[in-house]
């Protein structure tokens, strides 16, 4: 008898029957302006706009803490228009079209967006207990967080004075970046240069390839390599810790009802991403 198996049938019907009918998701217009560096504005993506009842209410929660942003939703086809849109005359389309986990998509599309137009970017998974604006100040062009989990790999010797945690990854589910900041640009970058080595590749880990060409990897290296060959103050680029100083969520309840329609990439096996 496969334990895990009924385990997961149950737990199925049990949130089926206490989250459903999923709820449709709109956009959060907020008319506020302000004369911060970061523009005011959240976008976020996922395959589509409906979600279950407690996740729902998360969402809707950490959207009233940001009243005074606005929230962009960019499900699969509108998130498809706008790299097509945007993006047609650079190799990050090809990447993106080749990807072949919505994970990847959503990763691309976010430094994309960020380096396009400035803003934040928050997984539809993820929020922040504290208003985003409370984070950085009005001068601040980039806010980025730190995980809990540590890099492999140490960072250069002149970076240790640096980086207020050294030795973790950065993580890249909440971003906050004016127009045409550096950072982003130089992830498109390197994901446009590094693809080729991914192409037709199969990992027996397909999570680990992403989070090293699309993801927190990739993300790592280009903030160590901003931050050692750069010159800003403390107010341009505000590091918030691990989980933006522990007011990050990195869960909301009741998320994982989502992938009642999208499965989610982490328990693949044996496949190639590009």
């Amino acid at each position: 008898m496969n334990f895990k198996k009924i385990e997961k049938f149950f737990d199925f019907y049990i949130k089926k029957f206490s989250e459903y009918p999923l709820q449709r998701l709109n956009d959060q217009i907020s008319k506020i302006q302000d004369d911060y560096v970061i523009p005011p504005i959240v976008y976020q993506t996922w395959e589509n706009n409906l979600f279950g009842k407690t996740h729902y209410r998360q969402i809707l929660k950490f959207r009233e803490t940001n009243h005074d942003l606005t929230f962009l939703l960019f499900d699969k086809k509108k998130r498809d228009e706008y790299m097509i849109e945007r993006w047609s005359d650079h190799e990050i389309l090809k990447v993106y079209q080749k990807a072949k986990l919505g994970v990847m998509k959503s990763d691309i599309f976010r430094h994309c967006i960020l380096y396009d137009q400035g803003g934040y970017y928050f997984d539809i998974s993820k929020g922040a207990q504290v208003s985003l604006r409370s984070l950085h100040s009005k001068s601040t062009e980039a806010l980025i967080s730190n995980e809990p989990v540590e890099c492999i790999i140490p960072p250069h010797n002149n970076l240790f004075k640096k980086l207020n945690h050294p030795h973790n990854n950065f993580l890249t589910w909440g971003l906050g970046f004016k127009k045409n900041h550096q950072i982003p640009k130089m992830m498109i970058e390197a994901i446009s240069s590094d693809y080729k080595h991914y192409l037709g590749k199969i990992f027996s880990r397909p999570k680990l390839a992403v989070l090293s060409l699309t993801a927190t990897g990739q993300f790592t290296k280009i903030v160590r390599d901003y931050i050692l060959n750069n010159e800003f103050d403390d107010n341009q680029l505000i590091q918030s810790g691990i989980y933006f100083n522990g007011k990050g969520i990195f869960s909301m309840k009741g998320c994982r009802v989502r992938h009642h329609l999208v499965p989610s990439y982490a328990d693949l096996k044996e496949i190639s991403i590009l």
